[in-house]
């Protein structure tokens, strides 16, 4: 069986716009997907986000350069939106950069998708759901960075998305969690000693 390639979109947009309505076969045409090979940057702190994407296989991560090192804010598995949406929006250099650390393979939703979307019947309210839900998660990420230790970001990281972690390589991981790769080892080794005892 064949899967067009608006599926995975509606799906997302269903979940966070369950009543938004739109007939489907005219988005289609105007999406495009990419492959990428692990390693490969989408695009790059600086550049211009030419697109918002949604994540159809492997991970990307979303991270930025401060004093040389690698900050790395989001993971995005399968299913995840992505992107600089400022940059997309506003046509402004991006803040990060988008890298694979997977083969993976994106959906690109540009320019043309987006005005499609919102010119529909309920595009505007789709638009402000969409804005919500990346600032939402930005906002726990915030939080998180501010709130919780390195200690509590792994654990919540190993409850919701146990699956995730054995996929990242540790030095990403630790640059998530905002820890030298050697602490993290520590930070594992204890975790996995309390649990034995």
């Amino acid at each position: 069986m064949i899967v067009s390639m608006h599926e995975p979109l509606e799906t997302f947009v269903r979940q966070i716009a369950p009543q938004f309505t739109i007939d489907w076969n005219r988005v289609e045409p105007l999406l495009m997907s990419k492959k990428l090979r692990k390693g490969e940057f989408l695009f790059q702190e600086g550049d211009r986000c030419e697109f918002v994407g949604l994540t159809l296989k492997g991970c990307l991560r979303m991270f930025f350069l401060k004093d040389g090192k690698e900050l790395t804010l989001f993971f995005q598995p399968e299913k995840h939106v992505f992107g600089d949406y400022q940059s997309f929006r506003q046509q402004q250099p991006a803040c990060f950069s988008c890298q694979a650390i997977e083969a993976s393979e994106v959906l690109l939703i540009n320019q043309q998708v987006m005005q499609t979307l919102e010119a529909a019947p309920d595009g505007q309210r789709l638009l402000r759901l969409l804005v919500e839900h990346l600032a939402f998660r930005l906002r726990d990420r915030l939080l998180s960075l501010y709130r919780d230790t390195p200690e509590q970001r792994y654990l919540c990281l190993l409850e919701t998305e146990p699956q995730l972690l054995q996929r990242l390589p540790q030095h990403y991981l630790a640059s998530h969690l905002g820890i030298e790769a050697e602490s993290l080892s520590r930070l594992k080794r204890r975790i996995y000693q309390r649990r034995l005892s």
